[in-house]
């Protein structure tokens, strides 16, 4: 990745200015969603769920698996990428309208690329849906139009659909809504993602727009993909998550909705014979993904594991502010670029950022679970170096103190500044 063409973009220089704001805002809203809370109780009894959830994961995926399929929902199991995509084209015929809320998962398979080969899809989160129309990137995990200008917003509108409208947020906001009604009613197939998996047989999905509440109902199947490890023991677990989620992923004290699936639509209201798809979603599918999960918990890594994609660790992160989704691939940041060398390799994680962070903490002391992310970078770095992947400043530092003691090349001498200062 060339940083120096990265950081001169328009794109980028637009989105730092716009993560300015949105990184006073965050911090505000959560302050303000924290007050009168015991924060560091909460912290404490979520990292014990999921610390619990990670070493118990085998028998809990049991437990939800026959939990769920007693309640009509049909649950696979994909190893990898490729069969998460093989098992999802099985179940979604081709030309078929598909409306799809937020999913890291999706991302993360690979699914939407082949998807817009064979399928019509409409994005119906409202900044997935502005990144789909201006053909750009996601740039944060939960606010992805967050560096998109709203000229390009309505010029774009303009463009594609006909329609010309005021730059003024809510009149944009409202004709985005009304154009994905209409598709989400259209639609046969709603794709979603999933927050969490209680092993008692419920899945939670947390929304704040509404969308996710129509496209996992209206449409008359809703397929699910989820990583295993948002599999935790029970509803109040699943539950307490969500509650978290809000706080830490938007800042705001409860999120609107906490959508819990626990079947598709049914109803007994006639002779009470119980009968499946009323208003709801009449098939209801699951595809829990491993896609290198395992493995990542057999090399000791599992606390990349804990994460539930708050993105709230973004907002202080001195990198990220800097580059934005250049910091990461499927996932975004320190713990993305470590989900990337374990899924996809070290040359992956080498040229999305596996150098770039400075260790500095700020992300550990601003998530929910406290995930230490400096350390686990320096393990990977570890991988990665034995594998012969490093920088060029890297092996300059080192063969600098092989040769003469010190990283800077040069004798020290007390109030001369080296002419390169590096940070280890």
């Amino acid at each position: 990745m060339d940083l120096k063409k990265v950081l001169a973009s328009e794109r980028i220089k637009f989105g730092k200015e716009l993560m300015e704001q949105a990184s006073t805002n965050y911090m505000k809203n959560r302050d303000e969603a924290l007050r009168g809370i015991n924060e560091e109780e909460l912290k404490e009894k979520v990292k014990k769920i999921k610390e619990f959830s990670i070493v118990n994961l085998e028998s809990l995926k049991k437990k939800a698996i026959e939990n769920l399929e007693k309640q009509k929902i049909k649950v696979f199991e994909a190893k990898d990428a490729k069969e998460a995509c093989e098992i999802a084209l099985r179940l979604i015929p081709k030309n078929e309208l598909i409306v799809k809320s937020k999913s890291n998962t999706i991302k993360e398979i690979g699914l939407l690329e082949i998807l817009k080969k064979r399928n019509k899809l409409w994005e119906t989160d409202c900044g997935d849906f502005i990144v789909q129309i201006t053909d750009e990137r996601a740039s944060h995990t939960l606010s992805p139009a967050l560096h998109i200008p709203i000229e390009k917003i309505t010029q774009k509108i303009k463009e594609k659909f006909g329609v010309k409208l005021k730059e003024d947020t809510e009149e944009i906001t409202n004709w985005i809504k009304e154009f994905l009604r209409k598709k989400i009613i259209e639609a046969k197939i709603g794709l979603t993602g999933a927050n969490f998996i209680s092993a008692d047989g419920a899945i939670f999905i947390v929304e704040n727009e509404g969308n996710i509440s129509l496209v996992s109902r209206l449409p008359e199947k809703h397929i699910i993909f989820a990583g295993i490890d948002k599999i935790v023991p029970t509803l109040q677990d699943a539950i307490t998550l969500s509650y978290t989620s809000g706080i830490w992923g938007s800042g705001v004290f409860m999120p609107s909705y906490i959508n819990v699936i626990g079947s598709p639509s049914k109803t007994a209201d006639v002779k009470k014979e119980l009968i499946f798809g009323m208003h709801g979603a009449k098939e209801v599918y699951l595809i829990l993904v491993d896609n290198g999960r395992k493995k990542i918990i057999e090399d000791g890594l599992k606390e990349l594991l804990y994460c539930i994609n708050c993105g709230g660790c973004l907002y202080f992160c001195p990198v990220y502010r800097q580059v934005l989704d250049n910091y990461g691939f499927h996932y975004i940041g320190g713990r993305g670029v470590g989900m990337t060398l374990l899924q996809e390799g070290e040359e992956k994680a080498f040229d999305n950022g596996l150098y770039y962070c400075t260790t500095c903490q700020a992300c550990k002391e601003n998530c929910p679970f406290e995930i230490d992310i400096p350390e686990l970078m320096r393990k990977l770095r570890k991988r990665s170096v034995e594998k012969g992947l490093e920088t060029s400043v890297n092996e300059r530092m080192m063969e600098n103190i092989r040769a003469i003691g010190n990283p800077f090349g040069e004798e020290v001498k007390e109030g001369k500044i080296p002419k390169e200062l590096f940070c280890c």
